[in-house]
């Protein structure tokens, strides 16, 4: 198997209620050409697969008889339909770009655009932040306003900044999530309003984030935290209804499991149902599908594989699931659909093992063996995030390390989603709990599996990458190569060119460059750089703006300095998820960097 194997491989997302009940779906794939591109068709499944257009087509929805969805026109996003009766998919907008949109109950049309197209090449004015986002680069700070298709016109309704994040229509009017100013902190704290008869009225917030707004004839349900441990606070899962505001359910909810073989949005809750509202909660590695009453009892149910995304209809439960061996497939009532079968993809079953801290705790992971009686090479590969984790998903690279002859060992170190709130917690002690879980693990599995203790290496991404800057320079001698990705190596730069920067390191780390600052340079790697001795391939996109490439300079330059082999494999015009979405054949050529390199040192 080798990296260009992503080229064969489709993909499904944006799963959502079709006509009669049939699951509407997006269905990806990899058109080759120079460049190569991404292609998502609309499609249905009713017992078969039926494409329903040709074009490219982004965020579906049903509503009789159409179906709605973005597309670009030229380099401007634009709102569409297709009459599921019959002819060719109209264009409902004429604006500088559409940037979402919503769907009433009584089929009424919301939509977010741009006021004014930018001007290639002006100076930006801002006063609020944050005035950049990773996978947009600068935001249209002022330039957003919100509008309803009427008689084919667009009306506005809110012309406001900060803008609306999310908006769901009911018939008591239109929920908007948004800051309640364009002071700095204003944006790590969200309020929902209701606007209605061009009112707006202050429903509940101003303390965390607001998101996953869902409406039903029960109220409007939504999940929400008020960042009580930091980063690594757990959502809680909220219903409004008459006015009072209650918490049904919480945890580690939606999925934060990593993969690499996914492409476009998976829907994980809350969603009404009828009999009750659906959501997926992440435990122990695995997306396990809910349903949550009214009074807040819970019942999980029985699902094979982890549950990416659902949807439900008059004609059931329809899910996305997928497990370390295979990318999303579409399970329910009438059938499995794999828009991978015909496709030989051999990818292993990882062994499951966990580490006896003496902490009193247990550190799971797994361990992906090449072929062979070794002892084998072994890379430590650590997740981002830091609150995400390793599970039931597929990670092309990590089966093509294994593929090519090195053992991979993977865990979820404290600081993980999915082992409950205070495992999750890692708020000023990076580099701390997690290096002890860590170093634990990789000792545990160099003791039971056939691996070389001289030939081990270390890699890993956003969070992980930090880590392995931080692993090298602590603990030097201790690996044989390194590959650092989008990595952070200085926290006081990493504050201010971040577009989550003074968010992320307050939550994460308790301090500020005025606040507090020992300990941001005790955190940071660069402070023990002088004593990396491993050989280093640094990766990262030119893009990046939630871990900016100044980061990966400053390293790969401070190695050289220091007379460290290194290398820089820089990418542009790409940003954080690069690994994830970035265009196929840079994907392909960052995998090929990593291959080498671990041929080289390993």
């Amino acid at each position: 198997m080798e990296p260009e194997i992503l080229f064969k491989l489709r993909f499904l997302s944006d799963l959502t209620p079709g006509p009669d009940g049939f699951p509407l779906f997006l269905l990806t794939d990899i058109q080759e050409g120079d460049p190569p591109r991404y292609r998502s068709r609309l499609a249905l499944f009713d017992g078969a697969l039926r494409l329903l257009t040709q074009e490219e087509a982004k965020k579906p929805r049903y509503a009789h008889p159409y179906v709605y969805f973005l597309r670009k026109v030229g380099e401007v996003q634009e709102l569409f339909r297709l009459d599921l009766r019959g002819g060719e998919a109209e264009r409902l907008t004429e604006t500088p770009g559409v940037l979402d949109y919503a769907l009433g109950p009584e089929g009424e049309v919301v939509f977010l655009a741009l006021k004014e197209a930018p001007k290639p090449g002006s100076p930006r004015v801002y006063e609020g932040w944050p005035f950049k986002f990773d996978g947009r680069g600068l935001l249209p700070e002022g330039n957003v306003a919100l509008y309803a298709l009427e008689g084919g016109q667009k009306k506005l309704l809110l012309d406001r900044y900060p803008a609306p994040k999310e908006m769901v229509p009911s018939p008591e009017g239109l929920y908007l999530v948004m800051a309640e100013d364009k002071g700095a902190q204003a944006e790590w704290r969200d309020t929902l309003y209701l606007l209605k008869e061009g009112r707006l009225q202050k429903v509940y917030g101003g303390f965390g984030p607001i998101f996953a707004l869902e409406w039903s004839p029960e109220g409007l349900f939504f999940l929400g935290h008020a960042f009580e441990r930091g980063g690594g606070t757990e959502a809680r899962f909220y219903h409004l209804h008459g006015g009072e505001v209650r918490v049904l359910f919480e945890g580690s909810l939606q999925n934060s499991i990593n993969s690499d073989l996914r492409h476009g949005a998976h829907t994980q809750g809350p969603r009404w149902a009828g009999n009750g509202v659906y959501i997926v909660r992440t435990e122990e590695g695995t997306g396990r599908l809910y349903r949550v009453g009214l009074e807040g009892e819970a019942e999980a149910l029985g699902v094979e594989g982890s549950v990416l995304s659902f949807t439900h209809t008059e004609r059931g439960l329809f899910l996305l699931t997928e497990d370390f061996t295979h990318p999303a497939r579409l399970w329910g009532p009438l059938g499995v659909y794999d828009p991978n079968e015909g496709v030989s993809l051999p990818l292993a079953e990882p062994i499951y093992t966990e580490w006896p801290s003496p902490e009193g705790h247990r550190v799971p992971g797994w361990v992906l063996l090449p072929e062979g009686q070794g002892p084998h090479p072994v890379i430590l590969y650590i997740h981002g995030g830091p609150h995400t984790a390793f599970g039931r998903a597929p990670m092309l690279e990590l089966q093509l390390f294994r593929q090519a002859g090195y053992a991979v060992a993977f865990a979820n170190p404290r600081g993980s989603t999915g082992y409950g709130q205070d495992f999750a917690l890692l708020q000023g002690e990076w580099g701390e709990r997690d290096e002890r879980d860590l170093l634990g693990f990789l000792d545990h599995v160099l003791a039971r599996f056939p691996l070389d203790p001289g030939r081990v290496g270390v890699a890993g991404g956003s969070y992980g990458g930090y880590m392995v800057n931080w692993l090298t320079a602590r603990h030097p001698g201790r690996f044989k190569a390194a590959v650092t990705d989008r990595s952070i190596a200085n926290w006081f730069s990493f504050f201010g060119a971040s577009d989550i920067g003074p968010r992320f390191t307050f939550m994460e780390l308790m301090a500020r460059p005025w606040e507090r600052a020992e300990v941001l340079w005790e955190k940071s790697p660069l402070r023990y750089v002088h004593q990396v001795r491993t050989p280093t391939l640094v990766v990262h996109s030119e893009q990046d703006h939630r871990c900016p490439i100044d980061q990966g300079e400053t390293w790969y330059t401070a190695l050289l300095h220091l007379g460290v082999k290194a290398r820089f494999f820089r990418v542009p015009e790409e940003g954080h998820e690069l690994s994830r979405s970035g265009r196929p054949d840079r994907r392909i050529a960052r995998l090929k960097a990593y291959l080498d390199w671990w041929r080289e040192n390993l």
